[in-house]
């Protein structure tokens, strides 16, 4: 049960954040915006922080250091396996969404956002391994799929709302 503490705090945290932000005076839309970004913060953190496991990747053990509770695995791209893909697809959505509220952010923004939802992600269950026994996997590959995610997810919403017919993207 102490395993799953952090998720139920950062869930509480995000209720607050979401009943904050539609008090805020804003129109609907932006609302919208900003609380389906946080939706999609939410379900990262559900998939990434908890202590459950989705496993995608072929039957190979890997080699891996064990650090204290956390098991690190620090070669990158060992396999491009279907649950190498996947993790592009996870946060590829976040991207969408910081696109979709900020449109005018640089790449070079989107670039370092996407380096620190991966570190950020794997530096959590690093963490939490230590403090709650999370017993997830800290993985390179991980921190290097989120990345490539964010931006491939930045870059959709950029052709997309670029589109005819598409332009309320862009509002």
């Amino acid at each position: 049960m102490l395993a799953w503490l952090p998720f139920i705090l950062i869930t509480l945290l995000t209720l607050f954040i979401s009943t904050h932000l539609w008090q805020l005076p804003a129109t609907k839309y932006r609302r919208l915006k900003r609380l389906a970004l946080l939706l999609v913060i939410w379900i990262l953190t559900a998939i990434c922080l908890t202590p459950t496991t989705y496993d995608f990747s072929s039957s190979v053990v890997l080699p891996y250091i064990t650090l204290g509770p956390a098991k690190i695995i620090p070669n990158p791209i060992r396999q491009l396996d279907l649950g190498f893909w996947l993790n592009i697809l996870l946060t590829a959505p976040l991207g969408f969404m910081l696109g979709w509220n900020w449109p005018t952010f640089s790449w070079q923004k989107i670039i370092l956002l996407g380096l620190l939802t991966g570190l950020s992600l794997e530096t959590g269950q690093f963490i939490l391994d230590w403090l709650v026994h999370l017993n997830r996997w800290v993985d390179i590959d991980d921190v290097l799929t989120n990345w490539v995610g964010v931006i491939l997810g930045f870059g959709s919403y950029q052709l997309i709302a670029h589109l005819p017919g598409c332009h309320w993207l862009q509002k």
